[in-house]
């Protein structure tokens, strides 16, 4: 949702994708950046593996990246909340 430049919102644990809009993230935001919000794997409606090795970070941070080329987005903001910041910081930075 919304024009401009790609911004990934990726939410916290326990959390979903929809959260940002919950809690009136997205209203502001989407008039100045394109919204991407994620489920996580494991959150809302991504899937649910039952594998340790499923939510490794290197693997959580190759759906993020799965997402973007799906989209045809080569870069983008990133803006993550507690495990989505972990998964930023820990898992995009490293990996990719």
């Amino acid at each position: 949702m919304g024009q401009g430049p790609p911004l990934m919102l990726v939410h916290g644990m326990f959390f979903r994708g929809g959260t940002w809009t919950e809690i009136g993230y997205t209203v502001p935001l989407k008039k100045d950046f394109q919204l991407i919000l994620v489920d996580v794997r494991g959150h809302g409606q991504s899937d649910k593996p039952d594998s340790y090795e499923s939510y490794d970070p290197e693997v959580i941070a190759s759906d993020i990246v799965a997402i973007m080329n799906a989209l045809n987005i080569r870069k983008a903001h990133y803006f993550g909340y507690s495990m989505g910041a972990w998964i930023g910081f820990y898992g995009i930075v490293k990996y990719y």
